[in-house]
């Protein structure tokens, strides 16, 4: 992943896929997809040349197993997957997906669990959430994401706040915000 003070849309709602395509974000997260729309949005997707991810937990009818995920690949040409579930995420990667591993950062446990994963799992990005926390706790989350991407999301809400994420080097931030999609700082 190759990241840089980027908008990542968060599309919970399929009416908002054609906004979605038409920002500057490489990537399109589907945060509100089932097995029965998620190939003809990711066909979508890509005909807008973009990647398009899926928020793992959010399909409805799919099973995050080793058959599921290489299905999501093969079947639906998925590019990557935004995932709380380690052991998903690991297939996931393992069979080629690019995975954001998302957490909560919601006190020091969850801040001291989340780099032991890491440590032991190489995904390629990592989302923190809520965004308020991430930056508190940024230094400490810089430390432990090695070389991986730090991606923020949740209660995202205003352009200052945006601009504040990306004062701090974080790579990209996901919204489901529609006004928040266009946002452009200098760069």
């Amino acid at each position: 992943m190759q990241l840089k003070k980027t908008v990542i849309p968060s599309v919970r709602e399929p009416k908002f896929l054609t906004s979605a395509c038409k920002t500057t974000s490489p990537i399109v997260l589907l945060s509100n997809s089932n097995i029965g729309n998620l190939k003809t949005q990711v066909e979508y997707v890509h005909k807008n040349n973009k990647q398009a991810f899926a928020h793992l937990e959010l399909i409805d009818g799919f099973s995050p197993d080793v058959k599921g995920l290489k299905l999501l690949k093969n079947m639906y040409s998925l590019d990557g997957v935004f995932t709380t579930n380690i052991q998903a995420g690991s297939i996931a990667k393992n069979i080629g997906l690019t995975v954001v591993y998302r957490f909560f950062l919601i006190d020091s446990r969850s801040l001291k669990r989340t780099a032991n994963i890491l440590t032991k799992n190489n995904f390629d990005a990592i989302e923190i959430l809520p965004a308020y926390s991430a930056l508190q706790e940024f230094e400490h989350l810089k430390q432990i994401g090695r070389n991986q991407e730090l991606i923020v999301g949740g209660f995202i809400k205003d352009s200052k706040l945006m601009e504040k994420i990306f004062e701090v080097e974080i790579s990209g931030i996901t919204t489901s915000t529609t006004d928040l999609w266009q946002f452009r700082e200098e760069r």
